[in-house]
């Protein structure tokens, strides 16, 4: 059963994405669902978006609102920490997937796709809104396309001055950074070379350094993109987000193969806590009030 709205949100509350997907679809697709999680993990609530896709970005802003991202169904859902729905943005008809909130309120969101034309068109780009959701201007961002070759922004991070946005193209090799008050792209900071060359989630950790889902483990970079080593993650290869949490104390790792969700001290990056939700191929991301 499903709500219409989630209850008030409490401080450890967490949010994910629990889709229902359709087995005949090529690629994971489905009913947008949304669990609250108190923080002990008992189930609050689950409540429907409305669209036929898959969640691949939330994040919960410095006002207390969540923001739900689903680009296969180009939508963006905001919720008040009431619970309640809020109204939709007046956002251009992009696919975005990702969010992350700069130092004065303003927001920006990725564009997941980057394909020429059909349902995986877009453009790549990374839009900012002013405070109060209003489109700002466009970030002219590099992308690869990833193996599938139609994806661009899917993962992005801020520096820790918020100065650099970093952000790559999942199942891709390059990891960018984007100088955003001059809108110059700076490039591949870091390019895998190892087997099988792909990178996927990635997140800035309160010491200024980068972690990078590789699919079996964690790959530590320099805020310069210079490699610092790997922290190897449970079994499996589909650990392929990371989220830090508000303390900054862990960080969440993300199974979308086998939907599981595992929990990583800081600094050190010791195993923790690992739950499983029987996710699979939903088990996307992850957002914590707090």
């Amino acid at each position: 059963m499903t709500n219409q709205s989630f209850f008030p949100f409490a401080s450890g509350d967490r949010f994910i994405p629990v889709p229902l997907l359709d087995a005949s679809a090529r690629y994971p697709t489905g009913a947008g669902r949304i669990r609250q999680l108190s923080r002990c993990g008992q189930t609050k609530a689950e409540v429907a978006t409305g669209h036929v896709g898959l969640i691949s970005g939330m994040g919960i802003g410095p006002d207390g609102v969540l923001w739900v991202l689903d680009p296969q169904a180009r939508a963006v859902d905001r919720f008040a920490p009431d619970g309640t729905r809020l109204p939709a943005l007046p956002l251009p008809p992009r696919a975005f997937g990702s969010v992350q909130f700069e130092q004065g309120g303003t927001v920006l969101l990725g564009e997941h796709l980057a394909g020429a034309d059909g349902p995986f068109a877009g453009a790549g780009q990374v839009l900012r809104l002013a405070a109060d959701g209003t489109p700002e201007r466009f970030f002219d961002t590099a992308f690869n396309g990833g193996v599938s070759g139609f994806l661009g922004v899917t993962h992005m991070a801020l520096s820790a001055d918020h100065k650099t946005l970093y952000h790559l193209s999942e199942t891709g090799a390059a990891l960018y950074a984007h100088d955003l008050a001059a809108n110059l792209a700076l490039g591949p900071i870091y390019t895998r070379t190892d087997p099988p060359a792909m990178l996927f989630g990635l997140a800035t950790l309160p010491d200024g350094r980068l972690a990078v889902a590789i699919g079996t483990a964690i790959r530590l970079l320099s805020p310069d993109g210079a490699p610092l080593g790997d922290i190897a993650l449970p079994e499996g290869r589909g650990w392929a987000n990371l989220v830090v949490r508000p303390s900054g104390k862990s960080l969440y790792a993300m199974d979308f193969f086998g939907g599981r969700m595992a929990e990583l001290s800081l600094p050190d990056l010791t195993l923790l806590a690992i739950t499983d939700f029987n996710n699979p191929q939903g088990m996307t991301t992850v957002a914590e009030v707090r």
